[in-house]
């Protein structure tokens, strides 16, 4: 049983709890036919209104939920699924140990052992649908020709799945060691929501190689763009045609900080 290890992230009363996620849990908008989503993974303070909306907008009838996330911890191996059972102050949500193994890309517990991105995602899961599993796939830096080879294996299962990359946008300010504009912090952080909009119109538009390529090629520092990239690699394979932008943020509008993160989220149909 793998245990709690993003507690902070959200509060670990479960009453505290799940009165956040149904706050959070609000959308305008609703997507027929989800067929993946985009949704941030920092604390629920700066990130939540984010991740509820977007989740709240791709309600699914599907009850497999395939969740690629990044390595921040550097444990385990470059490609690693799980087939621990999760627990968070909600509940026990259990893995899809039949998709893991046939898969065939590796089980490592030690690569989901101490990253938070993968289980901030369950709670939000866990009231929205009650009778659910899971199959976390987390990545470290891979190349788009793995992702290619992987992606095919994994839109097998998309009668059944919804696949969802959890990220963040640009982490900006010397926090991240990231500083590439000067100028005022609104000069930055227009700056920053300038960039992720040339990001989001890419992801929109299903373009993996454009994007991961200008991930790479600038440096700009989107914590899971190995994530989204598998991720519109698979939306192409199983016929989904575009993104749609739920709700965009960043952390400077909860909390005026000179380092910052900015927060979308997207949903594919």
């Amino acid at each position: 049983m793998r245990k709690p290890v993003a507690i902070g992230f959200y509060p670990s009363n479960p009453k505290a709890l799940e009165a956040d996620v149904k706050k959070y849990l609000v959308s305008e908008t609703k997507i027929k036919n989800p067929l993946g989503a985009i949704v941030p993974h920092a604390g629920y303070v700066f990130s939540g209104a984010v991740a509820g909306a977007t989740l709240k907008a791709a309600e699914t009838g599907k009850r497999n939920f395939i969740i690629f996330c990044p390595n921040h911890t550097g444990y385990g191996s470059p490609i690693a699924t799980s087939k621990d059972d999760w627990q968070t102050p909600l509940g026990v949500v259990k893995t899809n140990k039949a998709i893991a193994d046939k898969l065939g890309i590796g089980i490592n517990e030690s690569s989901h052992k101490f990253e938070h991105s993968a289980e901030v995602q369950l709670p939000f899961l866990q009231v929205l649908y009650k009778d659910f599993t899971v199959v976390p796939i987390c990545l470290s830096d891979i190349g788009i020709e793995e992702l290619n080879s992987i992606a095919d294996k994994l839109a097998a299962y998309h009668g059944s799945s919804f696949y969802i990359a959890s990220s963040d946008f640009i982490h900006f300010g010397s926090m991240y060691a990231y500083e590439p504009v000067s100028g005022s912090i609104e000069d930055q952080v227009t700056w920053v929501k300038k960039k992720d909009a040339g990001l989001i119109e890419k992801i929109c538009k299903l373009d993996a190689e454009g994007f991961y390529n200008e991930i790479t090629e600038k440096g700009y520092t989107v914590c899971g763009f190995v994530p989204i990239t598998l991720l519109l690699l698979v939306m192409k394979r199983i016929g989904a045609k575009k993104g749609s932008l739920i709700k965009y943020m960043t952390s400077y509008d909860t909390q005026m900080n000179d380092s910052f993160v900015s927060y979308a989220g997207i949903v594919f149909d």
